[in-house]
């Protein structure tokens, strides 16, 4: 087993499409199974009445639709424009591999673990791979709590390959891609309340997840720098078939799913490219990153940036007096902080959110339903919002617009429709209120998260694995 995708870097999908198409690694397509291991523990709770094999593979067809048709469930990953002509996708036959996948799963114990094994084996012979060829499995898990909660566990003697990135060019387009995705999948007044959380669980992202491998032997990790995809490719494939233990060959130089190039996607801010971004390695980053977020980024990736090969430019020495600069900058807000929350008193901003919140109350058919795609509910960066559960404010206007549909002439049910509509408003209007109240506090919280990860540097305790 070969635990994939973590790490504070980029490029853990560019890397994996060199990967694709070599015959002695099983792997599904970019990070389609990314939540088997929390769906698995919502439906052993959903189906607990009816947990057998069948009830499993059912469900995990409907759930994982996207691993069956990639045009089915489809997400940021760009496995619907694959190809020459960037429209192809990838596609197998969904009854034979519910039949192989049932004929592997037959008499064996129900586990997760029995159950991810099964997938990727019966995905290959569905797709025609020589399975006797194959020495190592690569589980593109990608959300780094999970290692440690589920995949170590289960794998103990795993290999893990991890990203890491220069910090300091990875910042805005790592946020921004973020911001994206969410603008894509919230509905608009969730998307402007939920943007308060994004640099904080970004940072999480950027400080912590590293650290979520430490139960792994150092000698079983190793990390892949992005800028080396552009540098140095052949050398890195070189050694990275040397670390998995297997063959050098030919496919590790493109950039493919399922055999089609790949072209990234658009949520990234990139055109179109069957190659490494340009952008990774550019130094355009140095023109618009504030001075002050710079200083603070040098100071908690100080040893990082030692250990990888980044240049540091204003925390040039880790002395008492740059240690006490870093500890009062952090606990100020960042640049991103400052600039949602001046996008949160701004006036024609509330007045814009205010006529999304109206519209939204009128037209109920455009929300987006929480309740299907794991993203709302499994997402970690989502942790706690329970998405998935639909809030009582908009069950009421829901209702009361059904109610009126049903009774168009009558003066009540008028009046219930708009006690509807102008509860899901005045809630609304609430909560972006709310949010301007709890903006220093999650300014505390993230304060908070860099301390800690400052006190990691200055002590060198932060685990940071050789590069590849």
């Amino acid at each position: 087993m070969v635990c994939f995708g973590i790490g504070n870097g980029s490029g853990s999908k560019l890397f994996q499409s060199y990967l694709d198409g070599h015959p002695q690694i099983y792997m599904v397509p970019a990070y389609i199974l990314m939540y088997l291991y929390p769906h698995w523990e919502q439906w052993a709770s959903d189906y607990k009445d009816n947990w057998n094999w069948k009830t499993i593979v059912d469900v995990f067809c409907q759930k994982h639709a996207s691993l069956l048709d990639t045009r089915r469930i489809p997400g940021h990953d760009g496995m619907t424009t694959l190809g020459d002509t960037q429209n192809q996708w990838l596609e197998i036959d969904e009854n034979l591999f519910k039949t192989v996948l049932m004929n592997l799963l037959c008499d064996q114990t129900i586990t997760c673990k029995t159950f991810l094994l099964a997938i990727h084996y019966a995905y290959a012979y569905v797709r025609n791979e020589n399975l006797s060829d194959k020495k190592i499995l690569v589980y593109h898990i990608h959300v780094h709590e999970y290692v440690p909660k589920y995949l170590l566990p289960d794998f103990p003697d795993m290999l893990a390959v991890g990203f890491v990135r220069d910090p300091r060019s990875n910042l805005k387009g790592r946020y921004e891609s973020v911001v994206y995705i969410d603008k894509h999948k919230l509905n608009n007044t969730d998307a402007v309340i939920y943007k308060r959380r994004t640099y904080y669980y970004h940072s999480i992202w950027f400080t912590e997840s590293l650290e979520y491998l430490k139960g792994i032997n150092l000698d079983c990790v190793r990390v892949v720098r992005h800028e080396d995809m552009h540098h140095r490719l052949e050398d890195l494939m070189q050694s990275t078939v040397r670390f998995l233990g297997v063959d050098y060959h030919d496919c590790l130089l493109k950039s493919t799913f399922g055999g089609l190039l790949w072209w990234g996607d658009k949520a990234y801010n990139m055109k179109p490219m069957n190659e490494p971004n340009p952008r990774v390695i550019s130094s355009d980053w140095q023109s618009t990153l504030p001075t002050l977020d710079w200083f603070v980024l040098e100071a908690l990736f100080y040893n990082y940036c030692i250990k990888y090969g980044y240049n540091l430019y204003k925390y040039r020495r880790d002395n008492i007096l740059n240690r006490l600069i870093a500890c009062l900058l952090m606990l100020l807000p960042s640049y991103y902080e400052k600039l949602v929350f001046v996008d949160y008193i701004n006036v024609f901003n509330l007045w814009s959110y205010i006529k999304h919140a109206y519209h939204e109350s009128v037209e109920p058919k455009t929300l987006k339903d929480y309740t299907t795609n794991a993203y709302y509910r499994h997402k970690w960066s989502n942790k706690g919002l329970k998405l998935s559960t639909v809030r009582w404010y908009r069950r009421l206007m829901e209702f009361c617009s059904t109610y009126y549909a049903s009774k168009a002439n009558s003066l009540l049910a008028y009046v219930v429709l708009l006690t509807g509509r102008g509860c899901y408003l005045l809630v609304n209007i609430f909560r972006y209120l709310f949010s301007i109240v709890l903006f220093p506090i999650i300014v505390l919280n993230r304060s908070q998260l860099f301390l800690k990860a400052f006190k990691r540097m200055i002590t060198k305790r932060a685990y940071l694995p050789d590069i590849l």
